[in-house]
């Protein structure tokens, strides 16, 4: 950014001396220089607008690129037009450097974190501390402030807090240096960096205010509490627990004696640099800032049982029941997926149980005297008995709707029960509910399929069809395959890096309620979980179908179950995604539309994109109106009568054109450009249909070229205002504008075959988005039966070919005068995807009115 605006400054000095008198040569090559970056900067601009529209993740750093780029370009789109026209639109500069700066500042917008305040106690905390405290820290003050239900006692370490151990020790600029570069989906680099990112934390040393705050309130609590006081140190990162999860992606410390706080609070700080954390928050389009780290210390209760709660079924699409799921003691091993859980299904109006599962579980997790945390094997009598009473199960139904109803919104709650029998609330935060998704179309078995295996539960819906791969814990996740089914003993957070690869996941042991499946769910990856024995039966590297909604495990690939997925746009609502759309409301929409209207001036322009339409334009006019400066000789602008309704005008750059004497209207017969020949030779073809009458007479005064009033016939009028034409005898340059689309053919077509190409643009339309870009996939498709190279990106396209003899490059421009003659009107017609194989069949026999009744 302040390269940029360095950029601006001294160009515009610079840029608004350059009004000499120019040549028309070297006029023309800033034309030529202007007509590449136009159509440069609509590239960037369709990328940017494709980062947003088409779902895949971006970073920052990626959308800001494009966003310099195309500025720089747009800028020098400006000084182009200026060279041309002798420096008669100096004012271009001002808006083009004003609209750069704003869009770039929306794009560079990065948060700060420069409270001095380091700790907070959570007594003092609500929702209105989120953006200090984060999501975890913050809702937790909220329930035990202004709920008023039960929560451990505790304290919140700020972001702010986090900003500062990373400025003093220099980590904010060695990090930024090491994950810049770092490609998400290469599984292997992503785990090589974070591992060094990890390390470079844990041995940082702390500012000596953190340490002096973290001992004072550590020393309060124990005053408070006692010396037996063990503590949880948990992630609060600032994004966390709002529209994107963040579940199990950061690291919780539990069993902490008071002197080892400093040490905890640092490996909870480094977990933001863990593989998945990195995969999770790049893929939802939040930096490294957003999620600046605040951390949450708890005083721990030596919890009788714990579990989640979701305050309605996020896999329904009714809100009719709660799901509870608990065990016995701490409740780490049910969030993480390592344990089975007991399972309570609760009518939402009277809080009554439905339906319950109790799995067998062999032991509890409890906190140590000296620190940490260990598992204890159960008694035999509490193994196969309920962790929950149906009063206890009714009661926290009954807290789960009372926080539902203070946030407006089904939730993902926390609990834990004191050996007091009190629930505690641990954690809310908004629950991640499956995408609406096609049910499979058929009973509970697919008829004539054997499955594999069948039960468990369907922690996020839908089907998937890959190669079976069984992981073990030693498996590193940069081996998985992409595409692959995913099948393990348990879900695991640490799962979530490779969630950009699979296509499905399988699990041993695991809980709709977990860490991994909350995630599963945001990432639309069909899952299911607590199968039993599904690492020892599905065969690892074979073909299999998982159909998570019916909880089916099928051989091979069933095809009438599987359905397109709708892609899940996992950047949508994050700050790199609100800042980009931001910036494309100062670059994308196009309000100078009409060249004729009195806005259409450079003071006008309120985007770059209407900088980029005003110079291009003006250059138009300017190029073509170039005789009012020049020897006549030199090449006037004429228009060229064809008998189609188009008005043509023409440039001759020598060679191009017979001598006209003292003519000034062209016709075909006077045309030599071998190019321009071929091109109109195609839109003259006699099975083409325009609409408007072929006349030849010359009638009507409705065209000015250099000052004087033509004669034009009815049939040049229409169809979109004037086209340009620059030529030569054996080089074309055509701009059209038909309506509302534009096209550009680009070509030289001489003896020489190494030097001979036709590059050909194509964009617009006057449909909707959805037609125009399938009029644009019809082109595209025609072109590469032809031998085009063909990029599309929306409603617009580019296509080259190159090294053909002069006879066949002639054949190539007359097809794209076919084309643009007969496909001009098409966007209006093309409602179905199922359509475009059909036109382009026909177009290719010939039928170019595309007559269906034609044999």
């Amino acid at each position: 950014m302040p390269k940029l605006l360095e950029f601006f400054r001294r160009n515009s000095v610079i840029r608004r001396e350059s009004r000499d008198d120019l040549t028309l040569e070297r006029r023309y090559r800033a034309f030529k220089s202007l007509l590449a970056g136009n159509n440069q900067a609509l590239e960037l601009l369709t990328d940017l607008e494709r980062l947003i529209y088409e779902g895949r993740s971006f970073t920052q750093d990626e959308a800001l690129g494009l966003a310099e780029t195309l500025v720089g370009g747009v800028y020098d789109l400006v000084e182009d037009l200026n060279a041309l026209s002798g420096g008669a639109f100096p004012e271009l500069f001002d808006r083009a450097e004003t609209i750069g700066i704003k869009a770039l500042r929306a794009l560079s917008r990065r948060r700060s974190f420069d409270s001095p305040l380091i700790v907070l106690p959570l007594e003092r905390l609500s929702l209105e501390n989120l953006d200090e405290v984060g999501g975890k820290a913050a809702n937790l003050g909220e329930v035990g402030n202004r709920v008023g239900l039960p929560t451990p006692q505790g304290f919140a370490v700020t972001a702010s807090a986090a900003a500062l151990f990373m400025r003093y020790s220099g980590l904010q600029e060695t990090l930024g240096r090491m994950l810049a570069k770092v490609d998400v989906s290469d599984t292997a680099a992503l785990e090589d960096a974070c591992e060094n990112a990890w390390r470079h934390v844990l041995s940082a040393p702390l500012p000596p205010e953190l340490e002096d705050a973290l001992n004072s309130a550590v020393r309060s609590m124990v005053s408070r509490l006692g010396p037996d006081l063990r503590l949880a140190v948990r992630s609060s990162a600032v994004c966390e627990d709002s529209g994107a999860s963040f579940a199990g992606q950061h690291t919780t410390v539990l069993g902490v004696v008071p002197g080892n706080v400093a040490s905890a609070w640092r490996e909870v700080v480094a977990s933001i640099f863990t593989p998945r954390a990195v995969f999770y928050r790049r893929t939802k389009g939040y930096s490294d800032q957003d999620v600046m780290m605040s951390v949450l210390v708890l005083a721990m209760v030596q919890a009788r049982a714990s579990g989640v709660a979701y305050t309605v079924d996020p896999n329904a699409t009714t809100m009719r029941e709660m799901l509870v799921s608990g065990v016995w003691g701490l409740g780490l091993s049910l969030v993480d997926g390592s344990v089975d859980a007991d399972f309570w299904r609760v009518r939402r109006d009277d809080h009554a149980i439905v339906a319950s599962t109790t799995a067998r579980k062999t032991e509890r997790l409890k906190f140590l005297p000296d620190g940490g945390t260990t598992a204890e094997e159960l008694p035999e009598h509490l193994r196969t008995a309920p962790c929950l009473t149906p009063e206890q199960v009714a009661r926290l139904a009954e807290y789960a709707q009372r926080l539902e109803d203070h946030y407006g919104m089904p939730l993902d709650v926390e609990w834990a029960l004191d050996e007091g029998e009190r629930f505690l609330i641990l954690q809310t935060r908004p629950l991640m509910r499956a995408q609406e998704l096609p049910q499979a179309e058929c009973c509970e078995f697919v008829p004539g399929h054997t499955p594999l295996l069948a039960g468990g539960q369907a922690a996020s819906p839908g089907t998937a069809s890959g190669v079976a791969y069984v992981v073990q814990t030693s498996h590193a996740l940069h081996s998985i395959p992409k595409g692959s089914i995913l099948v393990a003993k348990q879900t695991s957070p640490a799962y979530v890096a490779a969630m950009g690869k699979v296509a499905g996941i399988v699990t041993d042991t695991g809980s709709v309620t977990g860490h991994m499946a909350s995630v599963a769910r945001e990432f639309g990856i069909p899952t299911l979980v607590g199968v039993g024995r599904a690492t020892h039966i599905l065969p690892h590297g074979q073909e299999i179908t998982l159909d998570a909604t019916n909880k089916v495990v099928y051989p091979g690939r069933v095809r009438e179950i599987l359905s397109e997925k709708k892609p899940v746009n996992l950047m949508k609502g994050s700050p790199v995604y609100k800042s980009l759309q931001e910036a494309l409301k100062l670059i994308a929409p196009l309000n100078l539309v009409d060249p004729e209207k009195p806005e259409f001036t450079a003071r006008g322009c309120r985007t770059l994109h209407d900088v980029i339409r005003f110079a291009h334009e003006m250059a138009m006019r300017r190029m073509f109106s170039i005789a009012d400066d020049m020897d006549m000789e030199a090449g006037p602008a004429v228009p060229l009568f064809t008998g189609l309704p188009l008005n043509i005008l023409v440039i001759d750059l020598g060679g191009g054109l017979v001598d006209l004497g003292a003519r000034r209207v062209a016709e075909i017969e006077d045309i030599r450009c071998i190019p321009f020949k071929a091109l109109l030779d195609g839109m003259r073809h006699p099975d083409i249909r325009w609409h408007g009458e072929r006349d030849s007479s010359l009638s009507g005064f409705d065209m000015v070229v250099s000052g004087s009033v033509f004669r034009t016939p009815q049939a040049m009028r229409g169809h979109g205002g004037t086209n340009y034409s620059i030529i030569s005898n054996e080089y074309m340059n055509f701009h059209g504008r038909m309506g509302h689309h534009f096209a550009t053919v680009d070509t030289y077509c001489g003896p020489v075959i190494n030097d001979n190409y036709v590059m050909f643009s194509f964009k617009g339309g006057a449909a909707d988005v959805g037609r125009r870009t399938r009029r644009a996939r019809l082109i595209a498709e025609t072109l590469r039966w032809l031998g085009f190279r063909v990029v599309q990106k929306g409603d617009s396209l580019r296509a080259e070919i190159k090294k053909y003899d002069q006879k066949r490059i002639s054949e190539k421009v007359d097809n794209l005068g076919r084309l643009l003659g007969a496909m001009r009107h098409l966007d209006m017609s093309l409602s179905d995807d199922a359509q475009i194989d059909w036109y382009v069949a026909e177009f290719l026999k010939g039928n170019y009115t595309f007559d269906r009744n034609r044999p």
